[in-house]
């Protein structure tokens, strides 16, 4: 006959008792700790759950009539064709010729800046100053002295135009482009949209603005004009594309040719928050 167990709290005596015990208190025989037995347990009994449904194994199986016309083979069946989708050609020309257009007038600048850095030349101790230049109906401040260049060159679609100067004391150079934009792109694109679509990659990108024109700032990483570590900023105005860049002759050295090391006050005599500042869009 089964038993049932109970083990003592107090000093771990096993104590068994009849299965068909109910709920009742015992004396540990050993500790004599007053033991309460709670009533057994019954068994959870399931019902089957396939009780009460009818048996379809008894149900004689469903036959097609003899009439019915069966073909030979196997029978395919029929699923109607997906709709093709239509591309829309035209949307997607138009927005490849947009985006071939920005990303060339992006490498012409290229060629103009990279490929008309100015050399370093001989190296003054004293502070050349500034001299107003008037670009394209624009007006920036560039540095004196006759270390200046002005250079223009015809595209499809656009022409691009550059003002380029160094200042003496350090080598380090200044750009100016205006690049007329194609009636092609958008009017409503933003400023940070085209510099995305011109594969511009500027690092601590953040807004700007001259003559009360918003822009993008930042110090160059890729593109454009290609001179890591430039500082430079874009605008839009009027249609044209407006860029500034000052480029030290601490990150140009090697692309120069220059022999001499930087200045150690190479920022404070080159000022190009002044050169940035003096852009006049108007």
């Amino acid at each position: 006959m089964s038993s049932r167990r109970i083990v003592c709290p107090r000093c771990k005596t096993t104590l068994q008792l009849p299965a068909t015990a109910g709920a009742t208190k015992i004396k540990c025989p050993k500790c004599e700790l007053i033991l309460s037995v709670p009533a057994p347990k019954q068994p959870m009994v399931l019902e089957d759950p396939s009780a009460g449904l009818p048996n379809f194994d008894a149900l004689p199986s469903a036959q097609p009539p003899s009439n019915v016309f069966r073909p030979s083979g196997p029978v395919k069946r029929y699923e109607a064709p997906k709709p093709i989708k239509k591309k829309n050609k035209a949307a997607g020309k138009n927005a490849l010729k947009v985006l071939g257009i920005l990303a060339g007038i992006a490498v012409m600048c290229v060629v103009l800046i990279v490929g008309g850095l100015l050399g370093v030349g001989y190296l003054a101790t004293r502070h050349s100053g500034w001299t107003t230049a008037k670009f394209h109906g624009y007006t920036i401040k560039m540095p004196a002295g006759e270390d200046r260049r002005e250079k223009s060159q015809q595209f499809p679609g656009t022409t691009v135009h550059e003002l380029a100067g160094r200042r003496r004391e350090t080598g380090s150079q200044y750009s100016f482009v205006v690049a007329k934009l194609p009636s092609t792109i958008s009017s409503d694109m933003n400023i940070e949209e085209l510099v995305d679509a011109m594969r511009i990659r500027l690092k601590d990108q953040y807004p700007v603005e001259r003559s009360g024109v918003n822009g993008v700032a930042g110090t160059m990483l890729t593109g454009f004009g290609g001179v890591e570590g430039s500082l430079c900023e874009i605008f839009t105005h009027n249609g044209n594309l407006i860029v500034t860049m000052y480029s030290p002759y601490s990150e140009i050295r090697d692309l120069v040719g220059g022999e001499r090391e930087p200045r150690s006050n190479e920022s404070s005599l080159d000022k190009p928050s002044e050169f940035f500042e003096s852009l006049q869009l108007k």
